[in-house]
């Protein structure tokens, strides 16, 4: 007896307007580094990927002509729909989840996430088939506190510390009823599934990441991702 395989889809979040950027006047997803765009360094591990059978790619729509034309360019052929982004990345994976018709695991990946190893997200995926929902993540290696103003309230201790990285994997099912939840109940301050999640009382099992997957998210970042890109080139 033949055992049928888990479908497995990909929600890419490219809808961010890059408002921690100073010099660029485009959003960070849609930036050109080493010739090509931040999104399709992302489009391209998961259009590579077997295991991945479809992705959602949620947008900023004021550019929705300029993603249209990477997709038909490139010919991302996994590419099932665009969907539009919102305010917050809440609004954004729910848009992305909310256009899918079934699958059994949704994998969570920022467009600008572009350094994730396939190897990461298909031990993240065989962690969430056990446990229903899982995040890669590093662990902290500098001396945190919570302050107030100018002042340090509390030290933390950084050996408990860890930073949510791509992907995060979960249960389809679970996570769409949660994010529904989430809307009734009016809650918009999760700035990540894995809290959501967590808020709502469900486990998420880790699996660490190196400090090369990175979101790129500031000027610094870019300029990292330029020197990285450059190396794997050599």
């Amino acid at each position: 007896m033949s055992i049928e395989k888990e479908k497995i889809v990909a929600v890419i979040l490219a809808g961010g307007d890059s408002k921690r950027l100073t010099e660029h006047s485009l959003p960070k997803q849609l930036i050109n580094i080493n010739g090509e765009h931040i999104v399709k360094y992302c489009l391209d591990i998961y259009q590579n990927l077997s295991v991945i059978d479809s992705i959602i790619l949620v947008i900023n729509n004021k550019f929705r002509t300029l993603f249209e034309d990477i997709i038909n360019k490139e010919h991302y052929t996994k590419v099932e729909k665009i969907v539009s982004g919102g305010e917050r990345r809440q609004e954004s994976v729910f848009n992305g989840i909310s256009a899918i018709k079934s699958c059994d695991l949704v994998v969570i990946q920022n467009g600008v996430s572009i350094f994730t190893p396939p190897e990461l997200i298909l031990m993240c995926i065989e962690t969430a088939k056990i446990h229903r929902a899982a995040s890669s993540f590093v662990r902290e290696v500098y001396s945190s506190f919570e302050f107030k103003e100018n002042r340090i309230i509390n030290p933390l201790n950084r050996s408990h510390m860890g930073h949510v990285r791509d992907p995060q994997v979960f249960d389809f099912h679970l996570l769409l009823v949660l994010h529904k939840k989430a809307q009734q109940e009016k809650r918009e301050l999760f700035t990540n599934d894995v809290i959501l999640l967590k808020y709502f009382g469900h486990e998420v099992y880790l699996v660490e990441s190196t400090p090369n997957n990175f979101k790129i998210t500031t000027d610094l970042d870019i300029k990292l991702a330029h020197i990285l890109l450059i190396e794997a080139k050599k």
